[in-house]
């Protein structure tokens, strides 16, 4: 009986020792914050899916976009093409979002579609804009490329100067470098809109001490005299006579009306790589129904810290 005795005492110190040497802990889950939706991981078919390799660890890649009445229309079909041209970004800046709750649902459905994608993203929808055509922003990202650092939130500082205040968020990449982005709305051009951007350069003044992006839809060339306060304040624009608006039909063989849409990035401590438009329009047989995605082309860079 001893003998036996031995033996199990050493068959479970031995399965003990194992289980020690062996045992990993559980992946934490992701982090919550007010107001911002996280959801557990996609699944671990999917780990390194939709990842950047090692070399771009401290390069973030952005694009903005004008939804166009997004939560009004777009089926799911529709989705599903505008995932598949955001899919391979870390941060998405989107405008046009609808106030009623359609508008955050429609951004859940494409959340959802990007999680299908092969990585998980999160997102976060604005309170709607306090003037006239009101509107909500929203940002996706993935949460293996940025965190979000603290709550996002529409600048009050503006909310009487514009008529849809900026939407702010600071992302923070796992290395530890942080930026600012400001996703913007501008009037449509009857309405002035470079009397709204001369109000821009306000957000640097604000918040001197972050590394700030101001993009979105200005309604308004970026060799407009009314960006000069803010490229004094050493801003530039990511891309430079590039036409962005899609026409309602071809002119003289041209689909593009007009340079609405850009980024405009602190040039101090960021620079910008692989700047440019996603023209998604040869995907579709008209121009009409390209528009039925949006009449926007999406503006993306590669952000970099300098």
């Amino acid at each position: 009986m001893r003998k036996v005795a031995v033996v199990v005492i050493l068959a479970v110190a031995l399965l003990a020792a194992y289980y020690i040497l062996t045992y990993q802990a559980p992946p934490a889950g992701p982090a919550s914050s007010e107001g911002v939706a996280t959801k557990a991981s996609p699944g671990e078919a999917a780990e390194g899916a939709g990842e950047q390799p090692a070399d771009g660890a401290d390069r973030v890649r952005l694009v903005t976009w004008n939804l166009l009445n997004f939560g009004g229309s777009k089926d799911e079909q529709e989705v599903a093409f505008i995932a598949s041209l955001l899919r391979d970004f870390d941060v998405v800046a989107m405008q046009e979002v609808i106030t009623s709750p359609k508008g955050a649902q429609a951004v859940a459905r494409l959340d959802a579609q990007l999680d299908r994608s092969g990585a998980q993203w999160d997102y976060v929808v604005s309170d709607p804009t306090t003037g006239q055509g009101s509107e909500r922003y929203a940002f996706l990202w993935k949460p293996s490329r940025v965190r979000l650092a603290g709550r996002p939130w529409l600048e009050p500082s503006l909310a009487d100067a514009l008529d849809r205040e900026p939407y702010l968020a600071r992302f923070e990449t796992p290395q530890g470098r942080r930026m600012l982005v400001a996703s913007f709305h501008a009037v449509p051009t009857a309405k002035k809109p470079a009397d709204e951007i001369a109000w821009l350069d306000q957000l640097h003044q604000r918040y001197p001490d972050d590394h700030l992006l101001i993009l979105g839809d200005f309604n308004l060339s970026e060799q407009h005299d009314a960006f000069d306060a803010l490229k004094a304040a050493g801003y530039r624009p990511a891309i430079v006579d590039q036409k962005t608006s899609i026409r309602m039909r071809r002119k003289d063989g041209q689909h593009l009306a007009n340079e609405y849409d850009n980024i405009f990035y602190e040039a101090a401590p960021l620079r910008v790589e692989a700047a440019g438009v996603i023209d998604f329009t040869d995907a579709f047989r008209t121009l009409r129904d390209a528009r039925k995605i949006s009449d926007h082309l999406p503006v993306s860079v590669d952000v970099l810290w300098n």
